[in-house]
């Protein structure tokens, strides 16, 4: 059975994708597919129903895909469509609304957070040491330095390096709000921290990124400390040392 769902689904992207190059061939744009897949791993699913509507988008000026912040801003409007009724409201242009707008109606206002109950922690951490690290968890989070390699090098130039903590199967938690949003379980599930070569917390960043106003602020390093443990907490700042 669980063969046959693996075929399933790969059957089905084929035809998403197959249906996204044909919608953007109309633009004399079905070269720009695979780039645009890239980007938005998303158009793989029910959700390349809106490839169209992001491609005009950039097309006029709106977005431009080749910012982080954009691309992020897009990423987080596909989630949301997703999971509310929104999808069904907008057609595949989004009803001609500009980017600004269609956050306006699935703000965070129109999203009802879940109760979760308490989140238990049991993190691993990871250092990531090169672009390709970080882009390996392209499809999990839309923090720039997983969707830019300029911004990448942008934030370790001058020696700072990275480590992602995921908490548990991070992987399988929902892109869902809690009540205790941004600090719910999704918020929790994954978290960038930055160090710098003199062995300072620079940034701590959750999965939510800037979606939440997230500018690395998202807890403190006392709080850090806590529920990451103070072996894992240990291993990020005693391997500088090691690299200097």
């Amino acid at each position: 059975m669980r063969h046959h769902n693996f075929n399933f689904a790969l059957d089905m992207e084929e035809k998403y994708i197959k249906y996204l190059s044909w919608r953007f061939d109309e633009f004399m744009a079905s070269d720009q597919v695979p780039h645009y897949l890239e980007l938005f791993p998303e158009l793989k699913t029910r959700l390349m129903k809106f490839g169209i509507g992001i491609l005009l988008w950039n097309m006029k000026g709106l977005i431009d895909i080749d910012n982080p912040d954009d691309v992020n801003k897009v990423r987080s409007i596909l989630r949301i469509l997703d999971q509310t009724l929104g999808y069904d409201f907008f057609d595949n242009v989004f009803n001609e609304a500009d980017p600004d707008t269609v956050c306006g109606i699935i703000g965070m206002s129109s999203i009802r957070p879940v109760e979760e109950g308490e989140i238990k922690f049991d993190y691993s951490v990871g250092e990531v040491k090169n672009f390709e690290d970080a882009h390996s968890y392209f499809e999990a989070v839309s923090w720039s330095i997983v969707l830019s390699e300029d911004s990448f090098n942008e934030y370790t130039a001058t020696g700072n390096r990275f480590y992602f903590c995921g908490n548990g199967d991070w992987w399988d938690v929902p892109y869902i709000q809690g009540k205790g949003f941004p600090r719910d379980r999704f918020g929790y599930s994954l978290i960038a921290v930055e160090v710098s070569p003199e062995n300072k917390i620079v940034s701590i960043t959750s999965r939510w990124g800037t979606y939440a106003g997230d500018n690395g602020d998202f807890i403190t390093e006392d709080e850090l400390k806590i529920i990451i443990g103070k072996a894992n907490y240990g291993k990020m700042i005693c391997e500088s040392g090691e690299n200097n």
